[in-house]
C-alpha cells in the first residue's frame, strides 16, 4: 500500500474571521484530535490537499508532518470529518484523528454487493439494509471495503452479519442483522367492479280512517252510476 504524506502547520489564532483569511490565502483550517492528546489547531495548503485527491479514500492512514516553532514531527492520522460549502464542494474545514498503529480503532467500512442473485433472475427485488458496517481492528488491517457475494440468494433469502469472515477484524454489528434480502415481487391488486346495492323502496301506508273514507267514496260513486 502506498504511503500518503501531508504537510500541516500549527495554527495560531482561531475564529471565523481567521478561518476566512486562511481560506483566502489558499489554506484549509483543520483540527487534529486523538485519544491521548488535546485538540491541535492546524492548517494545510489547499494545493497540497488537491494533489492527494486521487489517493484519498475512506479510512486511509496518512503520515502528517506538523511544523511548529519548535520544529517538525510526523504523526499517523486519518480523516475524521470534512466540512464543505453549502452550495459547492469547496472544503471549509477538516477534522483529523491521530491514531496509534499498535491500538485498535473503530471505523465504518462500506459494503459492496457482488453478483446478481438467483432470486432477482426469478423476479425478486434486492433490499439492502446496511450500506456500511462498523468494525474494530488495527489501522494496518482496515479493509477498503467488504465484498459480499449474493449470487446464490433465492427469493426470501437474506445475508446476515454473522456470515462475514474477516481475520483480524472484529464486527461490531449484531450477528443476526440482515445486510441484504431478496424479497418477492410486488403483486398488483386488480380492482373489483363496484357492487350495486339494492335500493329498498319505502311503502307508505295510508291511515286506516282515510282508507275507509276512500272506499266509501268509491262505493257511493258506483251507486250513482247504477241509478
Amino acid at each position: 500500500m502506498q504511503e500518503i504524506h501531508i504537510k500541516a502547520e500549527i495554527r495560531k489564532g482561531q475564529g471565523k474571521s481567521i478561518a476566512k483569511r486562511l481560506r483566502r490565502d489558499g489554506k484549509i483550517p483543520a483540527v487534529l484530535y486523538g485519544r491521548d492528546i488535546k485538540p491541535v489547531p492546524i492548517t494545510i495548503y489547499q494545493k497540497d490537499w488537491d494533489k492527494l485527491g486521487k489517493h484519498l479514500r475512506r479510512n486511509i492512514i496518512m503520515k502528517m508532518e506538523i511544523s511548529s516553532d519548535e520544529g517538525a514531527e510526523s504523526r499517523p492520522v486519518m480523516i475524521k470529518e470534512i466540512q464543505t460549502g453549502y452550495l459547492n464542494d469547496r472544503i471549509l474545514h477538516i477534522d483529523f484523528l491521530q491514531v496509534s498503529m499498535e491500538r485498535t480503532i473503530e471505523v465504518e467500512i462500506p459494503i459492496h454487493l457482488v453478483g446478481k442473485p438467483k432470486g432477482v433472475v426469478d423476479g425478486g427485488i434486492i433490499e439492502q439494509h446496511l450500506r456500511t458496517i462498523r468494525v474494530e481492528c488495527l489501522p494496518t488491517q482496515i479493509p477498503e471495503k467488504i465484498d459480499i457475494d449474493i449470487t446464490d440468494l433465492e427469493i426470501g433469502d437474506s445475508f446476515h452479519v454473522q456470515q462475514i469472515t474477516m481475520p483480524g477484524v472484529k464486527l461490531l454489528e449484531s450477528a443476526d442483522v440482515a445486510i441484504v434480502t431478496v424479497t418477492p415481487p410486488a403483486v398488483e391488486e386488480v380492482a373489483k367492479p363496484p357492487v350495486e346495492e339494492e335500493v329498498e323502496v319505502e311503502r307508505i301506508e295510508k291511515p286506516e280512517k282515510a282508507e275507509k273514507a276512500e272506499k266509501a267514496e268509491k262505493a257511493e260513486k258506483a251507486e250513482k252510476k247504477e241509478e
